[in-house]
């Protein structure tokens, strides 16, 4: 080889170098970034000026669309009060700073799962006071901006308290009760072309209430993420909050743990139960709230020994399952430490980063819609029982660090 091709090709390794130490040098001195906004709650009549959790929502053409969910607008339910539902649809007017009403629900209703098509959104699932429900529902827009809901193929059994996400037009779901049992079920649904939901490999582990789910593509293929959830245990099995992240190989048909729920900075486990997540720019998941580990851990655990108690007449639980709700219940919401913080999940390395912590963030129950780096985190609670009437707009941002 002559001297002239040997310097050739040294000049083309440093150009190389150099543009590869560039780029990850930029990478590294880039950081995300959350704005905050919050919506006005003007418009919100009755008692949905007290907030809601487990609502149904949708961002249809810039369209902010709320519905149905659930609170304690009386007396807590250790006294005697009820959970109440709500059919409302209501549509933020961004010209009139304010939401109004732009339809209703055909039941009183919430916990279900809100998941974005290319024409809409399907509402899937969720309970009313009395049951859980299996109807399913297309949403779309009308020109005078009202909400019309058009029956959509149902479920192939009631599921509430679950999670759900899409890929293009192919929707999934998974996890929360199953004819009114907690699931590892996992179904999927192409929302243009199929006429019935299809029932793929049940994810692996434990049951999971209330978890969030992203799809995501990586290395030409589609992916879905499963995280976050609980477990309220059975006669074989204990509590247990779920912090492993499954993945669903979309076309191979199998899942597999590929990362933990384990905080950057503490080395401890978080939970994701009653949380929200979307995708973000198809290489990261963002979560956002949930309730702490700790302290949710102990209280599901404290009510499963209660009712497992087989020494303990049904008298005397009744009594005790009071006394640990007159206690766990009216705490100040301080105590419960819902997370404040926003966690990002690499899809690539497989670590977290927290890249805010907020009590914006700091909800269970609330639901989330995006549209690209643009998302929604609609009310939710603040503690067990007290919802927020709060809706914040979040804006992703790249910023330069100094």
């Amino acid at each position: 080889m002559n001297g002239r091709v040997i310097c050739a090709l040294k000049s083309m390794l440093l150009v190389l170098l150099v543009g590869s130490m560039i780029s990850c040098h930029n990478e590294k001195d880039k950081k995300m970034k959350i704005n905050w906004t919050p919506l006005p709650v003007e418009g919100l009549g009755g008692n949905l000026q007290k907030g809601v959790s487990a609502a149904y929502a949708a961002l249809i053409d810039g369209n902010l669309v709320v519905a149905g969910g659930a609170n304690f607008p009386g007396k807590p339910g250790f006294e005697g009060g009820s959970k109440t539902f709500y059919d409302e649809i209501m549509l933020f007017d961004s010209s009139g700073n304010s939401w109004k009403i732009a339809g209703h629900l055909p039941r009183l209703s919430a916990y279900g799962v809100s998941v974005p098509v290319s024409d809409g959104a399907l509402w899937i699932g969720g309970n009313t006071a009395a049951e859980s429900l299996a109807s399913c529902y297309k949403v779309s827009l009308s020109e005078r901006k009202h909400v019309e809901l058009k029956p959509f193929t149902p479920l192939p059994a009631t599921m509430d308290n679950l999670a759900g996400c899409a890929i293009d037009d192919m929707v999934f779901v998974g996890g929360g009760n199953v004819n009114g049992k907690p699931s590892n079920a996992f179904y999927c649904i192409h929302a243009k072309n199929d006429s019935a939901w299809r029932a793929l490999p049940d994810f692996p582990g434990i049951p999971r209430v209330q978890p969030v789910m992203a799809a995501m593509e990586k290395d030409g293929k589609h992916y879905v993420y499963l995280l976050g959830g609980f477990f309220g245990g059975n006669a074989d099995s204990k509590p247990a909050m779920a912090t492993d992240v499954l993945r669903y190989d979309v076309a191979a048909r199998s899942w597999e743990t590929v990362g933990e729920q384990i905080d950057a900075e503490t080395g401890k486990p978080f939970s994701l139960g009653g949380a929200t997540a979307m995708p973000l720019d198809n290489g990261y998941i963002l979560c956002l709230g949930g309730v702490n580990y700790n302290i949710f851990l102990d209280a599901i655990t404290r009510q499963y020994a209660i009712g497992n108690d087989t020494h303990t007449s049904a008298e005397e639980k009744s009594r005790l399952y009071l006394e640990f709700s007159k206690n766990y219940m009216t705490q100040p919401v301080e105590y419960y430490r819902f997370n404040p913080e926003c966690r990002i999940y690499d899809i690539r390395t497989n670590r977290w980063e927290t890249i805010d912590v907020t009590p914006n963030a700091a909800r269970a129950g609330a639901t989330l819609v995006s549209d690209g780096n643009i998302f929604y985190a609609v009310q939710g609670e603040l503690k067990p029982g007290v919802r927020s009437s709060e809706t914040w707009k979040g804006e992703i941002q790249q910023i330069d660090l100094p």
